[in-house]
């Protein structure tokens, strides 16, 4: 069922799913003002209900903007008024709220209203479902059986993950697989991943090989970043490592933190791979820039010993505070035992140093930070 002849049958049934909803959203209500509103509203004191709604609206309150949505949808107690019931529908939705995200689809999709927009009302029934509504998803799973490839993916998507619907697997790799055939980009990047994990499906490197290549000829990064992964292993294809090297590279000069810092600990750890501290150095820079922690971390750990850099405590407790924001425990456990072997002078110039490792630009940062520190670098390991 295509858009146009499904929202016939959901405006058709959008009044019955209004003439319902204070009965559901009272039986979830906690105690209090939203109850007494509630109340007010079975006992038809319109004038009460809505001075209630309208208070915990203003409050942000996602239940009681859906109330207010749906006395302006069906016209009680106040003048029916689709443009102020869009307006508190959205402001619920936009919190995730189920039932106004699906709703405010409802009312985009009614081609009899001025307010028709049947890509918002798409966009609002596949939240809706992503969010469990239910009648979300039976809209969902109507798109994605007569052909729609992106409903098709999206479907998929939400029983890998659990998400608005029960896991199942096997019926996630069935929708996923059809938007896949169809040249669906992230459908294909997931059929890889499908198969890499044998998920609803018997594992097959082979077939992650295939599907990251229909993938990444399309320029999706993490697709590329996958097949440097399998190439470097060997598995669903010939080992080839200079192969290898040239996609993590391609990945890493796209921006794919990942990839940046795959490069990184892989020079640093050369095992099985040529053993490099200037490229070490280029990557956790560039990483640690794009504000990957871990790579602050291991950056911070080159600064303190003196590895394919010269020594210096004061980037090093640097770098360690910039991780230690994000909440690493090693950059807070490092940091804690750095205090005590740098001076105070030592730990101003740090925190001084901090500003600056924020807000440059990371790649020309890096590149700035590569020329410096490789100018008094180390014997290369």
């Amino acid at each position: 069922m295509h858009l146009d002849e499904m929202s016939i049958q959901s405006t058709n049934s959008r009044f019955i799913v209004i003439a319902i909803t204070f009965l559901v959203i009272c039986s979830h209500a906690s105690a209090g003002e939203f109850s007494a509103g509630v109340a007010a509203y079975k006992r038809g004191d319109f004038t009460t209900a809505i001075e209630v709604f309208s208070g915990l609206a203003e409050t942000a309150d996602a239940r009681a903007q859906f109330a207010l949505g749906l006395l302006y949808d069906n016209g009680e107690g106040v003048e029916q008024d689709p443009s102020e019931a869009v307006r508190w529908y959205t402001k619920s939705a936009a919190q995730g709220y189920a039932k106004a995200q699906y709703n405010l689809a409802l009312l985009y999709a009614d081609e009899t209203s001025p307010l028709v927009d049947a890509d918002a009302a798409r966009s609002w029934f596949i939240r809706s479902a992503e969010s469990g509504n239910a009648d979300g998803v039976v809209w969902l799973r109507a798109a994605a059986e007569t052909g729609d490839i992106d409903a098709q993916f999206r479907l998929g998507r939400m029983y890998l993950r659990a998400r608005g619907v029960s896991r199942n697997d096997a019926e996630g790799f069935h929708w996923i697989k059809q938007a896949a055939a169809a040249n669906h980009l992230e459908a294909s990047y997931a059929l890889g991943v499908i198969y890499e994990n044998g998920r609803g499906v018997d594992h097959s490197y082979r077939e992650a090989v295939h599907w990251y290549e229909v993938a990444a000829t399309q320029g999706l990064m993490s697709a590329v970043y996958n097949l440097a992964r399998l190439y470097r292993l060997g598995r669903g294809v010939q080992r080839d490592l200079r192969k290898s090297q040239q996609l993590y590279e391609q990945a890493a000069m796209a921006g794919l933190v990942e990839a940046q810092l795959s490069l990184a600990m892989l020079y640093e750890a050369g095992q099985g791979w040529p053993r490099d501290t200037t490229e070490t150095l280029r990557w956790y820079l560039v990483a640690a820039a794009g504000g990957n922690a871990d790579a602050q971390i291991n950056l911070a750990y080159l600064y303190a010993e003196g590895i394919g850099v010269a020594k210096d405590p004061v980037e090093s407790f640097a770098w360690y505070t910039v991780a230690a924001a994000s909440g690493h425990p090693v950059a807070v456990s490092n940091l804690s035992v750095m205090q005590q072997a740098l001076s105070p002078v030592q730990i101003k110039a740090a925190e001084n140093r901090v500003p600056a490792l924020l807000q440059q630009p990371g790649d020309a940062r890096a590149e700035l930070n590569v020329a410096a520190a490789t100018s008094s670098r180390g014997t290369r390991r």
